[in-house]
């Protein structure tokens, strides 16, 4: 065998041994950097911290399906009405 390859070997066995030997068994990972806050405030006002765009009329996905039939329904009938309020042949709508 090369001499490389039993290093490797006897690598496992090696750190067995000093783990064992060591007076703590958990060895502590070095610590790193959670977060800092400093300089985000001005980053975020740089540009202006802007509202979110509004649409005129939202999305109706995700909502109970019986209830946008019905209000598909309900559209037709006031547009209908409406039509016929305009012909003159309703009083109102």
């Amino acid at each position: 065998m090369k001499p490389q390859r039993e290093i490797q070997l006897l690598l496992p066995a090696l750190r067995q041994y000093h783990t064992a030997k060591s007076t703590s068994t958990t060895v502590a990972m070095a610590k790193s950097k959670n977060s800092s806050q400093h300089n985000q405030s001005k980053k975020n006002h740089r540009n202006g911290i802007k509202k979110p765009k509004t649409h005129r009329y939202p999305s109706l996905k995700g909502t109970d399906p019986k209830f946008r039939r019905n209000h598909r329904h309900a559209l037709h009938g006031t547009m209908r009405a409406l039509k016929e309020v305009k012909e003159g042949k309703r009083d109102s709508a």
